[in-house]
């Protein structure tokens, strides 16, 4: 579970101390100065974070190591992992995306055998690696979005008798059915038709004080009267579009929770709490936010709601451009960036969330990075690059192998490749004019230029990971299956060799684009798996 801004501000109001964040920020930073020192680390920081799965990255870096090449010599693939990196450590610095190893997400339900009391959850996790557990003990449990200091309720998680059947039930939370009021109401109005809840059970994190949830009253849905029509459908969406005023709430009441002593409590962070609750159910309700009552703005911004330098991918390098901060005509940001650069002034903030925006710099936290990996490139020797040993090593354990009258077809299949990734690289841009690089794509995460991406960054970013997965798995499959059967190829060994042969020729210059690099990563990996294989099965079942 990753906690978040507002989640930390109500944790502190309920008395955990600073100290508990910043070590848990601290430890999260620290894991992330080590993925670049060994391929095991970046591996695993690959698969925990679901990048370059269907490149098979994870498992291209540790075969690298294997066979006597860091990864650290490709500039491609330290490339990757720095914008890798960076991306999480931003999202640490101006979103508190710290994660939480004594907590978890899971779907909430009800008991519906009502064996579970009041005050009392049945909480199951089942993984691979733990297998099946159930969490006992004094919890919190809460839910996004949480700005009401009564989001966050602590609740005992209990076991059950072997002979209930809530046994079955495995990654859920299960909430009694008894009691005045159901939990789940009580943390920002959840219920249970697919809500996710949070459940900590990290002894520090637990509330010192509880404070009542609140009690909104449930908006009747807009009656239009009349059947509904397209007419209705297209104009709500469009009401809604307009006057959705979530993000702009969320944003002062995280101002003023940070400016007032009273903090979440406050009674303007207590009235901008239920106008965010109502502004979530305006897609449901058709019911607008009243803005007539809102808190005034007195435009100041704590230090931890301002922009970061600004940073550009250059030649798929990370470059830190913290002059040019006045240049966003082409930035699709939240309100509180684009709005703090035009009219808010920024202060020091005294509480948790100013200390842990401050604890990191991301400047000298790259330039470290960066230094790391310049010192084992200084230490290797030779003058070729990784991918021409890498060339060199698939020749020499696939000597008896004829490929060479796949060549022309790999150079298609290369051809195909690079026009997915500029697809992409043009569909997924936020402005018609700008391309993303082949380095978001290949990483799946759209970059923020000015701190963390927008929400609308995000979305994208979610949809163009799943497309980009989806062409790679395209293209390993042409490599690798046959096309009438669907099962493993005769000619997956020579098709792959070909297609790192195409891939060690440059690629054409593209027009705003440049150079694409890829390819070759992709092809290696599938190169390296079937060269396992081919060594597995034996030489007499492919000749």
């Amino acid at each position: 579970m990753y906690l978040n801004r507002s989640l930390i501000k109500i944790l502190e109001d309920l008395g955990v101390p600073d100290d508990v964040f910043l070590e848990l920020q601290e430890t999260a930073v620290e894991r992330l100065r080590m993925v670049t020192r060994s391929s095991i680390n970046a591996s695993t920081f690959f698969t925990r974070s679901r990048i370059g799965i269907g490149a098979q990255l994870p498992w291209f870096i540790r075969k690298l190591e294997d066979i006597g090449l860091p990864f650290q010599l490709d500039s491609f693939l330290r490339h990757t992992l720095e914008l890798a990196v960076l991306i999480q450590l931003r999202n640490l610095k101006y979103r508190a995306r710290i994660f939480v190893e004594e907590a978890v997400t899971l779907l909430g339900i009800m008991d519906e055998t009502g064996i579970l009391n009041e005050g009392e959850v049945y909480c199951v996790t089942e993984t691979e690696e733990e297998g099946r557990y159930v969490k006992t003990g004094i919890v919190a449990v809460t839910r996004a979005p949480a700005l009401h200091p009564g989001d966050v309720q602590v609740v005992r998680a209990v076991d059950v008798p072997p002979t209930s059947s809530l046994n079955a039930l495995h990654n859920c939370i299960v909430f009694s059915q008894k009691g005045a009021r159901d939990l789940p109401s009580q943390l920002s109005g959840g219920d249970l038709d697919g809500d996710l809840y949070n459940i900590i059970y990290k002894r520090s994190l637990l509330p010192r004080i509880v404070s009542k949830p609140a009690d909104y009253p449930r908006l009747p849905s807009q009656d239009i009267g009349e059947e509904v029509k397209r007419k209705h459908m297209t104009d709500f969406f469009t009401d809604f579009m307009k006057n959705d005023q979530l993000g702009r709430i969320a944003n002062l009441h995280q101002a003023v929770a940070d400016q007032k002593d009273e903090g979440t409590f406050h009674p303007d962070c207590l009235l901008l709490a239920e106008k965010a609750s109502t502004a979530v159910d305006f897609s449901k309700t058709g019911i607008r936010v009243d803005l007539r009552d809102m808190p005034k703005d007195n435009r100041y911004r704590p230090d931890f709601m301002a922009p970061g330098p600004r940073i550009e991918l250059v030649e798929g390098k990370v470059d830190f451009n913290s002059a040019n901060l006045s240049n966003q005509e082409n930035e699709d940001e939240d309100e509180s960036l684009v709005a703090s650069r035009s009219s808010f002034r920024h202060y020091r903030s005294k509480k948790i969330l100013g200390k842990l925006y401050r604890a990191i710099d991301e400047q000298d936290f790259f330039a470290a990075l960066q230094n790391d990996s310049q010192r084992l490139i200084n230490a290797s020797s030779g003058e070729k690059t990784l991918m021409q040993r890498l060339w060199a090593y698939a020749q020499h354990q696939t000597v008896s192998i004829q490929w060479l009258h796949h060549r022309q077809w790999a150079l298609e299949v290369k051809e195909m490749y690079e026009g997915f990734v500029v697809d992409t690289m043009s569909q997924y841009s936020l402005h018609p004019l700008q391309y993303l690089t082949e380095l978001e794509v290949f990483v799946g995460d759209i970059v923020g230029r000015f701190g963390p991406p927008s929400q609308r960054q995000r979305d994208a970013s979610i949809d163009m990971k799943t497309k980009f997965e989806a062409d790679i798995a395209y293209i390993t499959s042409c490599i690798t299956k046959d096309e009438e059967t669907g099962a493993t190829s005769d000619e997956a060994l020579p098709k792959s060799i070909a297609c790192l042969s195409a891939a060690m020729s440059e690629s054409s210059q593209r027009r705003h684009i440049g150079h694409l690099q890829s390819f070759a990563y992709v092809a290696a990996a599938v190169c390296l798996k079937e060269i396992d294989r081919f060594h597995k099965v034996g030489i007499s079942d492919w000749t």
